[in-house]
């Protein structure tokens, strides 16, 4: 091989070469980076700042434990809308919902009823940002 050509070569792999080294060495310290990102929330004229590590063990905490991934796929399925009890929560189930409602994951339908008096159950706000911060 001529100089010219290994010089070509290595030009044609130079940038692929630079990606994957961004791929596997800057990658995990990019992605640490951003979960530690700052959250500025304003509730009732209050600011807080956290990260969403933070919230999310704010409410696992508020639940009373960490959270099963049973409970966790029901929150993900209850995105795409509310789960109907037509014949009344029953006993199971709200020892399964409980702490998702303790946590302000889910909101009864109607709302503030007890588990036990609800038809329906839904996603709440702070539900939703816990399945982003998760």
């Amino acid at each position: 091989m001529h100089v010219q050509e290994m010089l070509r070569l290595l030009e044609i792999l130079a940038w692929p070469v630079v990606a994957i080294f961004a791929i596997v060495v800057v990658r995990p310290h990019l992605s640490k980076l951003l979960s530690g990102a700052k959250l500025k929330l304003k509730i009732a004229g209050q600011s807080i700042e956290t990260t969403l590590p933070e919230i999310r063990e704010v409410l696992e905490e508020q639940a009373g434990d960490v959270l099963s991934t049973d409970q966790i796929e029901y929150l993900r399925a209850l995105r795409v809308g509310a789960r109907q009890y037509t014949s009344g929560i029953e006993s199971a189930d709200r020892k399964f919902l409980r702490p998702l409602r303790n946590a302000g994951l889910i909101a009864t339908i109607p709302s503030n009823a007890f588990l036990s008096e609800a038809t329906a159950v839904e996603i709440s706000a702070l539900g939703r940002l816990f399945l982003r911060a998760s």
